[in-house]
């Protein structure tokens, strides 16, 4: 069996809120989406549009875990990342200095970032509550900064990578296929306010300049990456040499319906994206989202 890739772009239509980090009063937000953010959303849509009956033919249509299983086995996602002018402003190093695109990090958030403020009520004097003032960081769904001679500001568009696999293809395999199921997707946090709210713009074909797609005795994408190029995801460090930024990584799993988030995932210490690879690998999409050295 092997994959294909597509290059999918979709138009933010409210803030997009990527959980990241709390520093005092303001959560950040990450500056991408990673890949497992977008399997949830896209297990979220699946399952509210009737993929659990009408596909899986499982007896509940709520079965959110069936969905989820599927989409992991038969979908995999890259890391996607804001697009202006045809172009990815993915992070990478530049003379050593950490830039998205052709921006420079305060310039990328001066153009695309901005907050909103809330607190809590005190009813007996009608003021905020103490420790309740919080400022959420968010990717703005309009460009702050409108471009020379133009009146209107722009939709701020996502995109990254999308591979399908036999079983895929046939249901998501072409972009009206795809918009039929995933025209519209509600991605991150702060969801009760709205935010991550997406539309479908662009799904095409795609190959990786490096060459095909190759699935050697295993289940999942996996390609050459040379020397002094860009790592776009999250990478194991094991057996990995780069240099860059190092992260754990842990997310939040739902184990049961009345505990949404309880559950965290083990940490993994990984190359953050935008890091340089120092040497050639083959590396491996895994089934959480994050990439490897491919083990022969």
């Amino acid at each position: 069996m092997a994959w294909k890739m597509y290059k999918v772009t979709y138009e933010l239509r409210s803030p997009l809120h990527i959980g990241y980090h709390k520093v005092g009063n303001v959560q950040r937000t990450r500056y991408y989406v990673p890949a497992r953010n977008l399997w949830g959303a896209v297990t979220e849509a699946l399952t509210r549009r009737g993929f659990a009956v009408e596909v899986l033919e499982t007896k509940r249509p709520d079965d959110y875990r069936a969905v989820g299983n599927w989409v992991q086995m038969h979908c995999a996602f890259g890391y996607w990342f804001i697009e202006e002018g045809g172009s990815s402003l993915a992070p990478h190093y530049e003379d050593g200095e950490l830039k998205y695109g052709l921006y420079a990090s305060v310039e990328f958030e001066r153009r695309y970032l901005n907050a909103h403020v809330t607190t809590a009520l005190n009813a007996s004097t009608t003021s905020a509550a103490e420790g309740s003032l919080h400022e959420v960081e968010f990717i703005a769904p309009y460009h702050p900064v409108k471009p020379a001679g133009q009146e209107v500001a722009t939709p701020t568009k996502i995109g990254g990578w999308v591979f399908l696999d036999e079983i895929a293809l046939p249901l998501l395999g072409d972009k009206s296929k795809w918009d039929s199921w995933l025209s519209h997707l509600q991605i991150g946090g702060e969801r009760h306010y709205g935010f991550g709210l997406v539309r479908s713009k662009e799904f095409k074909e795609n190959n990786l300049p490096e060459g095909d797609l190759v699935r050697p005795n295993n289940s999942r994408p996996c390609w050459q990456i040379q020397a002094g190029e860009t790592l776009l995801a999250h990478t194991l460090v094991d057996n990995v040499k780069a240099m860059g930024q190092v992260e754990v990584l842990v997310g939040r799993e739902t184990k049961q319906s009345d505990s949404f988030g309880n559950e965290l995932t083990r940490g993994q210490i990984c190359w953050a994206p935008g890091s340089i690879l120092l040497d050639e690998a083959k590396i491996i999409l895994r089934e959480n989202g994050v990439l490897s050295r491919y083990q022969e």
